[in-house]
């Protein structure tokens, strides 16, 4: 085989010498090709096998907008701050999340890296701006909504407004936890400050939401944030806030909640049996009442529902009875003693009455005992025998609401709470003290507290002060001195409490001094502490806001609109400062520059419905007072189209309807439906009353009217228009007075009302009439 092989091999060597141009006569060898570029670009065809067409370029058939594009941008950004984070370059994650938010700046996921991020590292009021922005875009993002709360606890008005803001927000899913999150920290603050009625209906919401079936949906840690650790606790809870508002029903329902989760808890047991009682269902009060009585409570008032539920089931003759078998079980139950001992006077059985009496004067003097019986030592106004026994019971159970139901009872008697405070402000400043001076002052602030007896709140709070200074004392000091209109002695007393504490001389607290200064009508003063507290605070939206409109009521409107435009040249983007300023532009009268800087707000924040709804509001407002009617309404109507149910939006296009005098029984429909959603709101009302007023019904605008009228906020608008009202009903002596009190709020309004020479010459017109006929008298045929 080898042979063969070697003589195959030979030929086709020849035959390939043959073909080659070596072979041909005459010729050098062809130079070598040159070595193939390593950086040459390949043409499309360079990748097809022998016999294929070369691949046409591709060309997307949805090619990428600018915007998506710039979102791709953004999301390569935010990646690559991610791992920065990750690695705890923090400073370095912050610049790349500012470039993400630059190619994306309605982004959220960016906006909230950017508020933790910030929060994290200490700069607080950077990420509070971010947090706003947030919560703006996508108002239930419990994380963001936490960090916000969180940062502003000791600002509870504050949380407040940032809570109903992004309540209101058209964006939030109300079926959602963030939704849920925002109703229980309304009710958290609103129970702290006893808005009991607010409370409850906010926290009914998250009751119900808990009760929903479909609310597995709920993670542990959403059910831990509204229910904490102690389930029962968190239930008792909810139904005393109910209770408090007089919602029976669902106090019931908080309770029966509570119970399922720790069935012998004695405070929701005694709660559910009074609420029963008092819902008309004496059979299931007393089957409660017995559960809890099987515990042998030491109060008596357990014992005296008891009595109550016997009576009102009519079987009074067990009362006794019951009260026996119970004081033989416990024969230490001081309280249950005290109750049988009366059960006994009144049924007229002196003897054993005063058997019990004696020996628990001789063995049980001034315990805790007798401050859970001492209705009897109020009914005889012992003042001091009672206060003494309810210091010493709040001293040792170290709980102030174990005394409360007491609280309650006493101040209902107004005077006589004047008296116990007056005479505990005695015992605990007298020298010796008569009390224990630190449960003493506790009682005695929770007595003034629940007494909403504010002058006297304010002698026990400066007592705590000059006894022993402290900053939140303080504070609570020049919050009810302001409440109390003591402007002057509340200034003294936020600048004594800066010259004792250093460190208090922050910008909130310079706001707070100019709030103060601006009731007191020192406009000068105003202006200086606001320029103190931006000095502390430029770039803090927040103490900017508050200052600049705190400026434009002491009358430094010039210097106010100059804040707002340095303090947008930093942060160009915050549609709450450029609306301010908008506000302020049209109110000085600088339309033009208003009606440009809310269309640029248009423009730049397009997906943001609130900032739209002002802008477009805003320049409703500007084009109707330039006399504009037709651009009034087409900004209105826009808003109108889209959120057909806004009752802000239904309220402002209708007044304008009826300003006109045109599309009257439509306006009408949409003022009554704002109106519906807001019964109180006094701008609401006067448009309701206008309207009815351009339709002829004179009477029926009256109530409306009237009702605004009483609201301290109403302008001199309400009143011009009741006296239009009553001029029309043939009352000249009430228009008249409408009229001048329309006058009076005109010309103290900043700016001063336009339609003051109108009002006037209304006013002059009255004397024009013939005096109205006085019914006939006996002086009088």
């Amino acid at each position: 085989m080898v042979g063969p092989f070697r003589r195959f091999a030979t030929l086709m060597a020849l035959v390939w010498l043959a073909a080659s141009p070596l072979m041909a006569m005459g010729q050098e060898p062809a130079p070598k090709p040159a070595a193939p570029d390593p950086n040459a670009r390949l043409a499309p065809g360079d990748y097809a096998l022998p016999g294929e067409d070369p691949p046409k370029a591709f060309v997307p058939a949805h090619p990428r907008t600018v915007q998506e594009q710039k979102h791709v941008e953004s999301l390569r950004y935010y990646a690559a701050a991610r791992a920065l984070e990750d690695g705890r370059q923090f400073q370095d994650a912050i610049k790349t999340l500012e470039k993400a938010l630059e190619c994306d700046p309605e982004s959220t996921a960016v906006l909230k890296r950017l508020c933790r991020i910030n929060f994290a590292i200490g700069r607080d009021d950077v990420a509070v701006t971010y947090g706003r922005r947030v919560i703006a875009a996508d108002p239930g993002d419990v994380g963001t909504l936490s960090l916000l709360v969180s940062h502003f606890k000791d600002d509870a008005p504050t949380v407040e407004a940032l809570l109903i803001e992004a309540r209101e927000n058209p964006k939030l899913d109300k079926s959602s936890v963030g939704s849920l999150f925002i109703e229980f920290e309304l009710g958290t603050i609103y129970e702290a400050s006893l808005r009991f009625d607010k409370a409850a209906d906010s926290f009914a919401k998250v009751v119900e939401a808990l009760d929903e079936k479909s609310n597995a949906r709920l993670a542990p840690a959403d059910l831990q944030r509204f229910l904490g650790n102690d389930e029962a606790q968190a239930y008792l809870r909810f139904g005393r806030v109910f209770l408090q508002a007089k919602k029976t029903d669902l106090a019931i329902k908080a309770f029966q909640r509570g119970l399922v989760y720790e069935p012998d808890e004695p405070l929701l047991l005694l709660f559910l049996s009074q609420t029963y009682q008092e819902a008309g269902r004496p059979e299931d009060a007393l089957a409660i009442v017995e559960r809890f009585l099987k515990r042998q409570p030491r109060g008596r008032e357990s014992y005296d529902l008891l009595a109550r539920i016997l009576t009102s089931l009519k079987r009074e003759g067990e009362i006794i009875p019951r009260l026996e078998k119970y004081a033989e079980a416990d024969p230490k139950n001081v309280p249950l003693q005290y109750a049988l001992a009366e059960r006994y006077k009144a049924a007229g059985q002196d003897d054993k009455a005063q058997k019990i009496f004696n020996a628990l004067l001789a063995e049980q003097r001034d315990t805790q005992d007798f401050a859970d019986n001492f209705p009897k030592l109020v009914k005889e106004k012992k003042t001091e025998e009672l206060l003494q026994l309810l210091i010493k019971a709040t001293g040792r159970l170290k709980r102030f609401d174990a005394v409360k139901p007491q609280i309650d009872g006493l101040v209902a008697d107004q005077a006589y709470t004047d008296e116990v405070l007056d005479t505990g402000l005695k015992m605990i400043s007298s020298n010796p003290p008569a009390v224990d001076p630190q449960d003493g002052w506790v009682v005695l602030i929770n007595i003034a507290t629940e007494g909403k007896r504010p002058e006297k709140l304010s002698r026990l709070l400066r007592w705590s002060i000059d006894r022993s200074p402290n900053p939140l004392v303080y504070r609570e000091l020049i919050y009810t001195l302001y409440d109390l209109n003591k402007y002057d002695e509340a200034e003294a007393t936020l600048k004594e409490l800066i010259g004792k504490f250093p460190d208090e001389r922050n910008a909130r607290n310079l706001i707070l001094l100019a709030q103060i200064q601006s009731g007191a009508g020192k406009a000068d003063d105003v202006s200086g502490t606001v320029r103190d507290a931006l000095k502390l605070e430029p770039n803090d939206p927040e103490i900017v806001r508050v200052g600049v409109i705190l400026l434009n009521r002491a009358g430094r409107e010039a210097e106010a609109i100059e804040t707002l435009r340095n303090v947008l040249k930093a942060d160009a983007t915050n549609p709450d400062l450029n609306a301010l300023l908008g506000s302020l532009l049209m109110q000085g009268g600088k339309n033009d520059e208003a009606i440009a800087l809310f269309k640029a707000l248009i423009d730049r924040f397009p997906n943001n419905d609130e900032v739209v709804r002002i802008a477009r509001s805003s320049l409703s407002t500007i084009y109707t007072n330039m006399g504009d009617f037709a651009k009034g309404e087409a900004e209105l109507e826009l808003l109108f189209a889209k959120n057909p149910d806004d009752p802000g939006v239904n309220n402002d296009l209708g007044y304008l309807y009826a300003d006109q005098g045109k599309n009257l029984e439509k306006a009408l429909s949409m003022i009554r439906k704002a109106v519906t959603e807001e019964p109180d709101n006094y701008a609401y009302l006067d448009s309701l009353g206008w309207v009815l007023f351009k339709l002829g019904k004179f009477k029926e605008a009256v109530t409306p009217l009237e009702k605004a009228q009483a609201d301290p906020r109403a302008d001199s608008t309400i009143p011009d228009h009741l006296g239009d009202v009553y001029f029309q009903l043939q009352l000249p002596e009430k228009a008249k007075e409408a009229w001048e009190r329309a006058l009076k709020l005109g010309s103290e309004a900043k700016p001063v009302d336009k339609r003051l020479s109108e009002i006037r010459k209304k006013i002059e017109s009255l004397k024009q009439l013939v005096p109205t006929p006085k019914p006939k008298s006996g002086d009088n045929p």
